[in-house]
């Protein structure tokens, strides 16, 4: 709606122009109404209208004075003179001041309406224009910043501060340090752009109150839907992050009233233009962290995660113990197995990455077992089953961790209520009596197909089929995986642990464990002390 403002001495052709046109319909809304130009010229100020509709002849302030100032004060406001007044003189005035019409009493009604409707037709096309224009120098704006916070950024001092200044932006070389904002799991609470766009409105509103007292500083929408703050640190300092008052009032100001919670990375102070690149990635390690830190705080870049080094993430014969407890259908051991991998990682505080690498090795491992049981993966974790971009969209370490213990779960589940046929119960039956008789060195084919009352070349084709693996690499990795445990407790020889497991030689089964394992017993024993 346009706001109309009419300003006339005589309250009989006030009331008639109120009246004249079906103001609202035409999209105008009446604001305000004066008996002279000093009067009018207090209204304006309080309403700024878009249109004045002016008569000429008034006490105290006639219609050309009053025109005059309002061109001067508030030159956006377009003037119409209504007058009696025909005189060229009149015309020749009102045409100098930028008067947009003048019109002569007494008019009719069509008269007017064309009037405003050409009227209503600028100030449209001007309120567009500016709109644009505020939007292209919005993106340029972003563009540039996006540019100042890149690796690659080159400009000098001088000309980034001409550049900012250009572009509105007050902003003066020296210290800054950066803030990555990253509203949590935004993309699932909201389908919508323009909801997200508005929730991150919302949060940069919040945050201009939140660092009112912190001094200069930028707020821009960054890379990948973040939020980024550039702080100028006024003693110059490099080296130190700004006090975080200010970024953990905006984590409660957001979680109390909006109800959603935000993470904060904050870099260390970097000096001038081209170090803001630098705290800008020191922030963006720091916000990355929240994977394993938490989100819905604030993290400063001296949280720092320790490194992996050169210790292995996890024990190399993890991933072959989890697939024979896997193939042994033991919820139970395999669910201690993942906890213990897990309290490691915890224990570790691994950084995001080693995190990924964990997890999709843990995957690899499920996903080899469930293709050995002859099923098509989609009939258990369905056809959108892309498993790197579901643990992307996790937020922290324990939703992970949760996330892959009921994968594993699922596999188990599935493939248990898949064994009921003949075949699956001469399979189950061979792996029992090889789990009771792995320690006789003697064990071999025949007499297991013999035990579970079939031949030989039929047992070998179902326990494959329904195993996956060969009667003789079960047997074998059964025997490994005690022989490990034993290892363990370091209280039994080697010569004895041989024969417990079913080898009569010890140097036999020394080549045997190194080349299911990778490494000897001895070897072992050393890297567990």
């Amino acid at each position: 709606m346009l706001k109309l403002m009419i300003v006339d001495d005589e309250i009989i052709f006030r009331d008639y122009l109120k009246s004249a046109l079906a103001w609202e319909e035409l999209g105008f809304t009446l604001t305000a109404e004066a008996r002279n130009g000093v009067e009018a010229l207090e209204l304006a100020k309080e309403e700024q209208p878009d249109i004045a509709l002016v008569d000429i002849t008034m006490p105290f302030m006639d219609g050309l004075q009053l025109t005059e100032q309002l061109n001067a004060l508030y030159p956006a406001t377009s003037v119409v003179l209504i007058t009696g007044h025909s005189e060229f003189d009149y015309a020749r005035r009102a045409l100098k001041l930028g008067v947009e019409d003048y019109i002569l009493k007494p008019f009719s009604k069509d008269e007017l309406l064309l009037t405003l409707i050409r009227l209503r037709q600028q100030h449209r096309r001007a309120q567009e224009e500016r709109l644009t224009m505020q939007g292209n120098l919005e993106l340029m704006k972003e563009s540039f910043l996006g540019q100042l916070i890149g690796k690659e950024y080159a400009l000098s001092e001088e000309e980034t501060e001409r550049r900012l200044s250009a572009l509105g932006v007050e902003a003066a070389s020296g210290a800054y340090s950066v803030a990555c904002i990253e509203i949590d799991r935004m993309d699932l609470k909201w389908s919508k752009p323009e909801d997200r766009m508005l929730m991150k409105y919302a949060v940069k509103n919040v945050l201009n109150e939140a660092l009112e007292d912190s001094g200069s500083y930028i707020i821009f929408n960054g890379p990948e839907g973040r939020i980024v703050c550039l702080v100028r640190h006024a003693g110059g300092c490099t080296g130190e992050t700004l006090p975080l008052e200010g970024y953990e009032k905006l984590c409660f100001l957001i979680h109390k009233y909006l109800k959603f919670t935000i993470t904060i990375g904050v870099g260390s102070s970097k000096a001038g233009f081209r170090g803001i690149s630098g705290s800008y990635v020191e922030a963006l390690d720091a916000l990355q962290s929240k994977f394993v830190l938490g989100s819905g705080r604030v993290i400063a870049f001296g949280e720092q995660l320790p490194s992996a080094g050169n210790e292995p993430l996890y024990p190399p014969e993890v991933n072959e113990e989890l697939l024979v407890l896997l193939r042994q259908n033991d919820w139970e051991r395999v669910e201690r197995k993942l906890d213990e991998l897990f309290h490691k990682a915890r224990q570790r505080r691994l950084p995001i990455d080693y995190i990924y690498v964990i997890c999709m090795g843990l995957v690899s491992v499920n996903l080899a077992y469930f293709a050995e049981s002859g099923h098509p993966v989609e009939d258990c974790f369905g056809e959108q089953f892309y498993p790197y971009d579901e643990i992307r969209k996790l937020d922290s370490a324990e939703s992970t961790f949760a996330w892959l213990k009921e994968l594993f779960r699922k596999s188990l589940e599935y493939t248990g209520k898949h064994r009921h046929t003949r075949s699956s119960q001469i399979a189950k039956a061979a792996k029992a009596y090889m789990e009771q008789h792995y320690s006789d060195s003697g064990l071999y084919l025949e007499q297991i197909a013999g035990h579970v009352f079939i031949n030989a070349s039929y047992l070998r084709a179902v326990f494959k089929k329904e195993i996956g693996v060969t009667v003789s690499d079960y047997l074998t990795q059964y025997r490994m995986q005690k022989a490990r445990e034993l290892l363990s407790g370091n209280t039994v020889r080697l010569a004895d642990i041989a024969e417990r497991v079913g080898y009569n030689d010890p140097g036999y089964f020394s080549k045997s464990f190194k080349k299911f394992y990778g490494y000897s017993p001895s070897e072992y024993e050393k890297i567990r002390q």
